[in-house]
């Protein structure tokens, strides 16, 4: 059962990790995703690859894979799954589908 957990962790990492590359892009103009909302025009991909950067960031320092202590939560299944979804919502599909990925290993440990 504690590989079902370890899996989850290398999913938080992975996620996290496309979730910042995904925002880097995006701000540099090159960013590509399924799913977009374009309501901010001109400023959307720098409003959006900020919200991915942090995202990702919020995603790797709530697994303990960075030592962020004000974002420490407890290792809390429903929170990727939120995670996930706001990572999906904001551009980055394939981070926030590991993310999502992860959380379910997690509820099935």
């Amino acid at each position: 059962m504690a590989d079902m957990k370890e899996i989850a962790k290398w999913m938080f990492l992975l996620g996290g990790i496309l979730g910042i590359l995904f925002g880097v892009l995006t701000m540099a103009g090159m960013g590509f995703a399924l799913v977009t909302l374009n309501i901010l025009g001109a400023l959307g991909p720098l409003v959006y690859g900020i919200i991915q950067i942090l995202l990702g960031l919020i995603v790797l320092a709530t697994s303990g894979i960075i030592n962020i202590p004000a974002l420490k939560f407890d290792n809390n299944w429903i929170l990727y799954i939120i995670f996930g979804i706001l990572m999906i919502i904001f551009g980055t599909d394939l981070a926030g589908i590991l993310v999502i990925i992860g959380a379910i290993l997690l509820l099935i440990k």
